[in-house]
């Protein structure tokens, strides 16, 4: 939503209403205005109104704007208008990995100076913000596929990195899911990149399909893969021909897979093989995907976005590349729906881990689920790792301050509030 705000900035007057005032710095920076509370005065003067479904007031909006006839755009629906004015308008969709990519494919146009405008959902390390205002020749945009919200974009460029279950609150099976992301696949207007490695090149429509990925059938795939400290360096062939090494300096196995999504569209768009190199070698990453928060006297603390088995997995794997002790994951499942649709995948994800500590699950949108809550999740792992529930955040630092040492690493694992709570602890702790 405020990248959105800042995009439409230039032209217009921003008002802005949000429960949480610590994201009122950026955008007062910006000259955006602000408001503490859902100001219908204000709202009264506008000519439109965009609103996320993530908001309470949502009724209360609808009406008010109906009766007083001031045009009202869901989130999705304004950012399918806004791509419109753009002449290419590239979308990264995926179950994972979207905000990375979208981040990483923007740093490579950026480097090739071809001065894109891009809209993300995270905080990019290298412009300490979720956006990025170019011109009108490219948009380059995360495309989410919570309640089917991509469906408003028709994309000249799409990626799909990934398909799995999620969402089960506004889907009903995996099955729904894939048609939907293959119906935003058909919108595509002229390339449309796959990993090949999951997804079947049979299933899309659409013209012009290039796939990636690790197996050697895919268009682009990397192969001689080398790991330094979690992060990897390999060898990229691009149809049929070797285009030379790339290096990244983000942690992970599965960013080669976002960073071959990121060569593959810099191929598309003829932007030279060096300056890709330049972009992913120097790419920082994205804030809480594996951030490093800090070194204390009670071990190296990260914090990770991950709030999905897949990924937590994934978060996991690449930490235990790093000397430690003892891996310790703190986790505050993220909905009731999702901790009850994959229950069984949570069970066993955390398997590569030594402690696992457990919070009460950030609700977001929703209202409690019998099952889904993060207690079930407790009860559900059954001794598989040593796991503790803590109900309250006092607790659990209390038990941190008593058994960690500075060879451990702790991550705290989250879509919520958890990274407040890993930064309080880091600064209490400071050495």
């Amino acid at each position: 939503m405020s990248a959105l705000a800042h995009l439409s900035s230039p032209n217009n007057t921003i008002w802005g209403y949000d429960d949480n005032p610590e994201n009122y710095v950026q955008l007062k920076n910006c000259a955006i205005k602000t408001c503490d509370t859902l100001d219908f005065e204000i709202i009264k003067k506008c000519d439109l109104v965009v609103y996320t479904c993530a908001i309470k007031e949502i009724t209360k909006l609808r009406k008010f704007c109906s009766s007083h006839n001031i045009q009202l755009l869901e989130r999705a629906e304004y950012l399918g208008e806004l791509s419109k004015l753009y002449r290419q308008v590239l979308a990264i969709s995926g179950t994972h990995g979207k905000t990375t990519t979208t981040a990483m494919i923007g740093s490579i146009f950026n480097n090739a100076h071809l001065s894109p405008t891009i809209h993300m959902g995270g905080i990019s390390n290298e412009w300490q913000q979720n956006y990025l205002l170019g011109n009108t020749d490219y948009f380059i945009t995360e495309a989410c596929e919570y309640n089917k919200s991509f469906l408003h974009l028709f994309p000249s460029t799409s990626v799909i990195l990934n398909i799995e279950a999620d969402h089960l609150d506004t889907y009903t099976n995996f099955a729904e899911i894939k048609s939907t992301f293959i119906q935003f696949a058909n919108q595509t207007k002229q390339n449309l990149v796959i990993c090949g490695d999951s997804l079947d090149k049979k299933s899309f429509n659409t013209p012009n399909i290039v796939t990636f990925g690790f197996k050697k059938t895919n268009d682009v795939f990397a192969t001689n893969l080398m790991q330094n400290n979690a992060c990897f360096s390999f060898d990229c062939i691009a149809f049929g021909k070797n285009i030379g090494k790339f290096s990244l300096n983000i942690m992970g196995k599965h960013n080669i897979l976002n960073a071959l999504a990121s060569i593959t569209v810099g191929l598309i768009y003829q932007i030279p093989v060096s300056t890709i190199q330049n972009a992913l070698k120097s790419f920082l990453g994205v804030y809480r995907r594996l951030t490093l928060l800090a070194k204390t006297k009670l071990g190296t603390h990260y914090h990770d976005y991950a709030h999905h088995p897949t990924e937590i997995k994934a978060t996991l794997d690449s930490l235990n590349c790093l000397a430690h002790k003892k891996l310790i994951a703190v986790f505050q499942p993220h909905t009731y729906t999702r901790t009850h649709s994959l229950m069984d995948e949570f069970v066993t994800c955390f398997d590569n881990c030594d402690y696992l500590y457990i919070l009460p699950t950030y609700p977001a949108r929703e209202k409690y689920i019998a099952g889904g809550d993060a207690i079930d999740l407790f009860y559900n792992m059954n001794g598989r790792v040593d796991c503790q529930y803590f109900s309250n955040i006092e607790s659990l630092y209390y038990e941190l301050e008593k058994n960690l040492c500075p060879h451990d690493i702790i991550v705290w694992l989250g879509a919520g509030d958890i990274d407040k709570f890993a930064k309080e602890f880091v600064q209490k702790n400071k050495p």
